[in-house]
């Protein structure tokens, strides 16, 4: 009897391992091929979180935008996503860090209503077993921007 409990165990344990490593590679993969593209056109967006988020402000500490880094729980993918508060112009990136691929948007945005600001939002990074992080600026007034802020990597 105790051979076969550990006959079974043994093939339990190796059917579980092949399991894991099928599944954990295809999502990569599968998360791989999202690179480039548009989280909303895709269906990404409809399972998307925001992973992490940072206030742009002024040296004096006006708040005039955010910077939002966006994780799809289903397509297991980042983008970054910047809200401009001011003006209708600003830069959003997302950056990968495990190869420094990186994907911008801005210059001029557009305004989203239900979000109370003007908008852009980067393509897609695979983000299956890797970090990102976005990096956003936005503008005061027509000639006062602020540098560069990020979010925590995610």
């Amino acid at each position: 009897m105790k051979t076969i409990s550990r006959t079974a165990s043994k093939a339990a344990a190796v059917s579980v391992a092949a399991l894991c490593l099928t599944f954990g590679l295809t999502a990569n993969a599968d998360a791989a091929t999202y690179d480039g593209q548009d989280a909303i056109s895709s269906g990404c967006a409809s399972s998307a979180i925001t992973a992490a988020s940072t206030n742009i402000a002024m040296n004096d500490g006006t708040v005039v935008g955010q910077i939002q880094l966006r994780y799809s729980t289903g397509c297991r993918t980042t983008w970054a996503r910047l809200l401009s508060y001011r003006q209708p112009t600003g830069t959003a990136q997302v950056y990968r860090n495990s190869d420094y691929t990186l994907y911008q948007c801005g210059s001029s945005l557009s305004w989203v209503g239900s979000l109370g600001a003007y908008s852009c939002y980067t393509p897609m990074v695979n983000d299956a077993g890797v970090t990102s992080v976005a990096i956003g600026s936005a503008y005061y007034d027509a000639s006062t921007s602020t540098g560069g802020f990020a979010t925590a990597a995610y």
